[in-house]
């Protein structure tokens, strides 16, 4: 593209430099007559017309071709800041990744459970009906249904489906998920029952129990599912009625749902208390 303008603009100016030459020619013969000079007084003003002509064309091309030639470096610019803003973005996902594995490593190396099977979340459904979460690990890895599933802030659930590569857990939210709980500073017993909000029910609290907003709840491991002095959450709210026999109150879950993306799961414990 910029060879062809580069050959009309030699064409062009080509053109008027030999006008220019006429005009010169035309009026600088020595003793011309009358006639001869009278033309060429006609010829100078050619000549300034071809001069300005030539000056205008030429200053227009050297503008086009520098502005043409900076809009593809502006491209070209253009391209290579996507292409360094979507690796920083790689970069922060790692980054990010790293930490979390790093937290899980700690908890698992911290923890007295004797097996605990690391895996990714594939998979998420949520409804009016249940509250479950896909994991890449099945049966082939040693999972099996009723198997607890944790993190290192606390309880996400158990597992209630487990195909050869792939599990579904229940959620601790779900309508269907109940389990023993403690009050971790009274030692009261409570029990964690999901009702499809993000803030399950604490049961069968009765009057004048010692507990308070803020308290943390670990498992008693009275279910048979999950171990004694894992993390549930801690209590959010506390009412209490004149005429009622329990005290009504919710969880605050130690997990955040929405953002679970790597679990453990616990494929055998054995007793212990991790206060």
């Amino acid at each position: 593209m910029q060879g062809l303008l580069t050959k009309r603009k030699n064409m062009v100016a080509g053109g008027l430099l030999l006008l220019l030459a006429v005009g010169i020619l035309t009026s600088g013969k020595e003793g011309a007559g009358p006639e001869s000079r009278s033309s060429g007084y006609a010829g100078l003003p050619l000549q300034g017309v071809a001069s300005s002509i030539g000056g205008v064309f030429g200053s227009f091309f050297d503008r086009f071709l520098f502005f043409s030639g900076s809009a593809k470096e502006a491209v070209k610019l253009r391209e290579e800041v996507e292409a360094l803003r979507f690796e920083l973005l790689k970069a922060e996902e790692y980054r990010a990744e790293n930490e979390r594995l790093k937290s899980l490593l700690a908890f698992k190396e911290a923890s007295y459970l004797d097996k605990m099977v690391p895996a990714r979340v594939i998979g998420r459904s949520a409804s009016a009906w249940y509250r479950t979460i896909v994991l890449n690990r099945g049966s082939l890895d040693g999972i099996k249904v009723g198997a607890p599933v944790v993190t290192s802030y606390g309880v996400v659930g158990r597992v209630y489906e487990s195909g050869d590569s792939a599990s579904r857990v229940l959620l601790l939210t779900d309508a269907s998920s109940a389990l023993d709980g403690i009050l971790q500073r009274t030692r009261g017993q409570v029990l964690v029952e999901g009702d499809m909000t993000p803030s399950p029910k604490l049961l069968y609290i009765t009057r004048g129990t010692d507990i308070e907003e803020g308290d943390k709840i670990i498992t008693s491991g009275l279910d048979g599912f999950f171990p004694k002095g894992l993390v549930l959450g801690h209590v959010a709210e506390v009412s209490e009625g004149s005429g009622d026999m329990f005290v009504k109150a919710t969880l605050e879950p130690a997990v955040n749902f929405a953002r679970i993306e790597e679990v453990f799961v616990i494929t055998d414990f054995y007793e212990g208390v991790r206060e």
